[in-house]
């Protein structure tokens, strides 16, 4: 694999300034190769100024870090057509920018940044994809109230792989923000637009690169079964920050958060 023409994205805003240096902390401490990785957080032009903060906080040396904005988001945003929905807020629409915002990059890895590594991420980092993006697939029923299909394959985009040459030449973002115009907003407005444009054309990762950490409260055994996820992902309304407690991950994710600005 070609180190230089991947990179690592996330995407937040300051509501999420402070909860994204966990992700990015410790994908720092579960990385132990040479060379520096290359960390992109896309960010709206607000929060540019505050780059060398975080990266002071993350203080991670083996982390190439730098805070980015899209052209084409801040577009989009102007066209009125970046919907926020409950816990998902506009920035989150940036994702659907990775191919013209890294023109100079093959691969992305994007994770949330309500996320956290718990060992090596060299698998992630050396998975091979043969399709334009990979994905886990959502386990919750996503795909019918979308899209009103019963056995349609839904997957989260809170961890994916991207082939960013794919997205240009098919110019996938028109079509995301195409659909977006159209049918928004819906639940999840941009990961419901990645899954319409992408659908009979993504593959699925590993359910340890993006665990779902609301599952392990429904499920007793699928901690049993995932007992070392490389991600962890609180997603929806079941933040580490929040009142709800999931075993082991929540306090995992308190931990470090406490590291980073107990003093």
């Amino acid at each position: 694999m070609e180190y230089n023409k991947t990179l690592i994205v996330t995407s937040f805003d300051e509501k999420y300034f402070k909860y994204a240096c966990v992700p990015i902390k410790t994908l720092g401490m579960n990385y132990s190769r040479s060379e520096k990785l290359k960390v992109r957080c896309l960010v709206p032009e607000n929060l540019q100024e505050r780059e060398s903060e975080f990266i002071k906080i993350i203080n991670q040396e083996n982390l190439d870090i730098k805070f980015v904005t899209s052209k084409k988001y801040i577009e989009f945003t102007e066209s009125g057509y970046a919907f926020e929905k409950e816990y998902i807020t506009k920035n989150m629409h940036h994702r659907l920018f990775l191919g013209s915002t890294f023109s100079n990059f093959d691969k992305a890895i994007y994770i949330d940044p309500d996320t956290i590594i718990l060992r090596d991420v060299a698998p992630l980092l050396d998975y091979e994809i043969y399709s334009p993006i990979s994905a886990v697939v959502e386990y919750t029923g996503m795909s019918f109230r979308t899209f009103n299909e019963k056995d349609y394959p839904y997957f989260n985009n809170g961890v994916f792989i991207a082939n960013l040459d794919y997205w240009r030449k098919e110019n996938l973002e028109d079509q995301f923000v195409e659909w977006i115009k159209e049918n928004g907003p819906t639940e999840c407005p941009e990961q419901d637009a990645m899954n319409f444009v992408f659908r009979n054309k993504w593959a699925p990762l590993p359910l340890t690169f993006n665990l779902l950490a609301f599952k392990l409260i429904e499920d007793s055994k699928l901690a049993e079964n995932y007992p070392q996820p490389l991600v962890v992902h609180f997603v929806g309304n079941y933040k580490p920050w929040n009142d709800v407690h999931i075993p082991t991950w929540t306090d995992k994710w308190l931990n470090e958060y406490s590291k980073l600005f107990s003093q």
